[in-house]
């Protein structure tokens, strides 16, 4: 029976679409085509965005608070001022939009990262000589970002977005470092100025509430989660030392890698983290857990901005 019942609904209905009109039956095909047109139509949108990073844990703030404890644990040595740690760091985005789908859409953009911290620490050596050491470790990366976003409306001018891609970073890295030692009528100085580049690929991932301000403008605000690491850092030092009676001299070590690890100082007789910048991997007995240094990107970024799409 209910094979008869289905049988018979087929050739209802097609009775039905013989009697229609041609011209009925065109329409209804043409307005439907273009539905399905309307619905698969990809429309753009742009994203500016910018704030800050909250850095994680860094190789060159390890170093510098290494010879803050050696300063503050050596018996010769009395720390008038410490180095400040790279606590936070500048972000700037642009993204173009690509919406293929309702609340889906994928980011294709670039940035600016840069981070750094001109400091300095000052200590009397034997309460005989004072040492001022200042030191300026910068490091920045323009990522090329694929971003995927999912919004989910909350209302009718408000959207929370989670978000998620990855992003390749070309990174530059360098630091400025002098060394003053001074005692009555006489000063010593040394200078080193190293950089190199590096590039790396990464993942981010967060959340962002969108505050639609106007029909196609929306302010945005989030935070992300970001992972990547610049490796193998190679560059070039130049140095050059000087001396208050008139001595000076100068160079250049090319192809000078930058290693981290831990190094044991007499004075003390304790570990501490150090970077050095070595042609090849520091092997006295003074070093230990000896490692290429990394300069981590990683963080938590608070971004601001705007949404335009069309």
């Amino acid at each position: 029976m209910t094979r008869n019942r289905f049988w018979g609904f087929i050739a209802l209905f097609s009775a039905v679409l013989l009697i229609l009109p041609g011209t009925s039956l065109a329409d209804d095909t043409a307005q439907l085509t273009q539905g399905q047109a309307g619905q698969s139509k990809i429309t753009f949108g742009f994203r500016l965005m910018g704030g800050s990073s909250l850095l994680m844990r860094n190789d060159f703030n390890d170093h510098l608070q290494g010879i803050n404890d050696l300063m503050n644990d050596s018996s010769y040595l009395t720390p008038e001022s410490e180095f400040e740690l790279i606590r936070m760091g500048m972000d700037f985005s642009g993204e173009i939009l690509l919406n293929f789908m309702p609340n889906f859409s994928i980011g294709i953009g670039a940035g600016y990262f840069s981070a750094g911290k001109e400091t300095s620490a000052e200590r009397d050596i034997y309460t005989i000589f004072t040492e001022e050491i200042t030191y300026n470790p910068k490091f920045s990366a323009v990522p090329i970002t694929l971003s995927l976003y999912y919004g989910i409306p909350m209302g009718s001018a408000l959207q929370v977005v989670l978000n998620a891609g990855f992003g390749y970073y070309l990174g530059t890295l360098s630091y400025d470092l002098t060394d003053r030692i001074t005692e009555p009528g006489v000063w010593y100085e040394e200078t080193e100025t190293w950089s190199a580049k590096s590039n790396a690929f990464g993942f981010h991932g967060g959340i962002d509430l969108e505050f639609g301000i106007a029909p196609n403008l929306a302010l945005v605000v989030g935070a992300k989660g970001r992972y990547a690491k610049l490796t193998d850092l190679t560059g070039d030092l130049d140095w050059e030392t000087q001396t208050s009676f008139g001595y000076l001299d100068s160079g250049t070590e090319e192809d000078m890698t930058l290693w981290f690890g831990d190094y044991i100082y007499i004075y003390s007789g304790k570990k501490y983290p150090r970077i050095a910048p070595r042609e090849d991997e520091p092997t006295s007995p003074y070093w230990s857990d000896v490692r290429k240094a990394e300069v981590n990107l990683s963080g938590i970024v608070f971004q601001a901005g705007i949404k335009v799409f069309f």
